[in-house]
Order: structure tokens, then sequence, then C-alpha cells
């Protein structure tokens, strides 16, 4: 019979035998990953459609003549007045690729612009009386693009052109040909001392 305080000694010998063995480390049993951060880069984004720019009528102005007669609706000297348009026309192919802003006053310039407009025969215009106002969207890719003058006041003999242009939505057909829309009117201030243009884009609705 092995004596009690030998028994005791024997589980404590077998605990130093393991404690002796091989060691086993988490480092050991699990695995490390190191990754690194991965920069990635930004979508490309797609270029918004670029508009054609526009040339505006840069002529001297005009002083206004003593004793010359207001134009038609022309207040003289203070208060805007609405001044009559008479449309000599809208078209949509024409020799105008350009956006132009025009205010043309006498016959020499009105043949020239008649002569790339392309549209057939030229009419007449009184310059004495009126002038001629001319506005061009430029080149575009489809069709269902319009331009207009679509007011003309006066105030203290200066000119304000007021342009819509008008492009078709997403949902709107339109014939895949180019057009070069061009809108043309006549408007009774001969004595105009100077003009601005005011811009607005609309974009047509369709289901």
């Amino acid at each position: 019979m092995i004596p009690r305080r030998y028994a005791l000694l024997i589980p404590a010998a077998a605990l130093i035998g393991c404690a002796s063995g091989t060691t086993i480390r988490a480092s050991d049993t699990e695995e490390t990953t190191t990754s690194e951060p991965v920069s990635l880069a930004p979508a490309p984004q797609p270029e918004p459609p670029v508009e054609p720019a526009v040339r505006a009528d840069t002529a001297p102005q005009i002083a206004s003549q003593p004793g010359a007669a207001p134009a038609r609706g022309y207040a003289p000297y203070g208060g805007t007045v609405p001044l009559d348009i008479r449309r000599i026309g809208q078209w949509t192919h024409t020799g105008i690729g350009e956006a132009r802003r025009l205010v043309i006053r006498d016959a020499n310039s009105w043949d020239q612009f008649w002569s790339e407009l392309a549209v057939g025969d030229r009419p007449d215009v009184d310059f004495t009386r009126d002038v001629v106002v001319a506005v061009a969207a430029g080149q575009r890719s489809t069709g269902g693009h319009e331009i207009a003058v679509d007011r003309v006041t006066q105030t203290d003999g200066q000119l304000s052109v007021e342009v819509v242009e008008r492009t078709p939505g997403p949902n709107c057909i339109t014939t895949a040909s180019l057009t070069q829309p061009v809108d043309v009117v006549v408007v009774p201030s001969a004595d105009a001392r100077g003009w601005s243009f005011m811009e607005r884009k609309e974009i047509r609705g369709c289901r």
C-alpha cells in the first residue's frame, strides 16, 4: 500500500510531465489574414449633351434720329410696350447649322442671311419701319426640336426678345435626321437703339 503522501505526488508528477511537453499556441492553429485596402476608382460619368454655342448679333447699335416717328406700339421714354410680331416663317431644315440670335436692320444684311437660310424666295421687308429678328437653334441630331421668338417688348428704345427652345422629352418618338431649327419674325422697331435676348428652354412631354 502506497502511503498517502506519495499518492498525492503521483498526479502532480503527471501534470508536470504534461507541462513539459509541446505547448500548442493559438498562433499555431489560427490563420492570420492581412488584407490591404482596395482603392476603387469611381465609375465614369456620362457626358452631358453639348449645347451649341450661341452667336448673338454684335452689330453696333444705332442712335435714334431726332424727329423720327415712333414705331407702332413704341413708348418713347418710359414704360414697356409689347410689339406686334409678324412671323415670316419657322423651319426645321435650313442652311444655318450654328446657334444664332440676330437683329437685322438693312436690306444687305437681310439678303445675306436669307441666302444662308436657303428656304425659298426672300420676302420684302420695309426697313424704314421694321426690323427682322432671327433665331437659330443650331444643328440637332434628331427631329422634334423647335425654336421661336415668343415675345418682343421695347423699353426706352431698347428691344427685349424672349426666345424659347423646345426639345423632345424621353418618351417622344423623333425622326433620326439632322435638323437646324430657325424662326424669323418682323417687328415694328426700326428706331430701336439696342437689344437683348432672354432664353427659355422647355421639354415637350410625350405619352
